[in-house]
């Protein structure tokens, strides 16, 4: 019953093509990455979808900057790092972990993309691109859902993605799209980065723009890529041009330079 509810809902906003900001679906992934230093990593992010148009996300980033957004919520935000101090608990303080946000949109055939890391935080648009995928034969069930297997060459990665034709919206995580059908998990052959879906809904969510637009430096794909690849090279330069004072890392860290961003044709 919820997948005949998903495919008719879908189905219709399909056939009725009306542009419209508010996303007709919900998913929730896991992300899983590696820091520099190598350990694993896992985030949660969610993908709101329509026929046309799409927003994938960090819930905790986009919680953070909408804190920020506002002097109340700046207030609030501060007190929330003052009271974590306080208790020895900085952990427990929302951060930007993964400051990424990507939105697609069929209609004006471009990607909006916003990322970086706190100190250096970039956007840009880049043409809407689909992967050249090669579907297969082989399937499997997630989350109930019917899937296909398919990869493809993409900016210097090969990616493995499952798709279900049962929830018919060409979406997918991060940049990743151009199935017949969502797909609900990607990974690439390195095992660095996975997307595995979580959950599906149908949701009246609104695809809301980024906030705090002003603080991203507007550049170009490769530009951002390389100077962020110079800061995981060497973070005690890069913060200590980014903010402008000295900066010394503690004896003993070891950075895993075999790890790359989602995109590696930039080298």
């Amino acid at each position: 019953m919820k997948k005949l509810i998903i495919l008719t809902t879908i189905c219709f906003a399909v056939i009725t093509t009306v542009a419209q900001e508010q996303a007709d679906i919900e998913v929730s992934y896991n992300y899983k990455h590696f820091h520099r230093t190598g350990k694993e990593q896992n985030h949660q992010m969610i993908l709101l979808a329509n026929a046309v148009s799409s927003k994938f996300f960090n819930p905790e980033t986009e919680y953070v900057d909408s804190l920020e957004y506002t002097p109340d919520g700046k207030e609030i935000y501060n007190q929330m790092k003052m009271a974590a101090f306080t208790s020895g608990n900085m952990k427990s303080v929302p951060q930007r972990r993964v400051p990424m946000y990507i939105f697609k949109s069929k209609e004006r055939g471009e990607t909006d993309v916003y990322d970086g890391i706190n100190v250096m935080m970039f956007r840009f648009t880049e043409p809407y691109g689909i992967q050249n995928w090669e579907i297969s034969d082989s399937t499997k069930n997630i989350l109930g859902y019917e899937c296909t297997m398919a990869t493809c060459d993409w900016r210097g990665r090969h990616w493995t993605a499952w798709f279900s034709p049962e929830i018919p919206i060409q979406d997918g995580p991060w940049k990743l799209s151009g199935l017949p059908g969502l797909i609900l998990e990607a990974s690439e052959n390195s095992g660095q980065h996975v997307f595995s879906a979580t959950g599906v809904q149908m949701t009246p969510r609104q695809i809301t723009p980024v906030l705090n637009e002003n603080n991203y430096e507007k550049t170009d794909r490769m530009t951002m890529l390389k100077v962020l690849r110079k800061f995981e090279d060497n973070p005690e330069a890069g913060l200590s041009t980014a903010l402008g004072i000295g900066i010394t890392v503690k004896d003993g860290i070891k950075f895993d330079k075999t790890l790359d961003f989602l995109e590696t044709d930039y080298r």
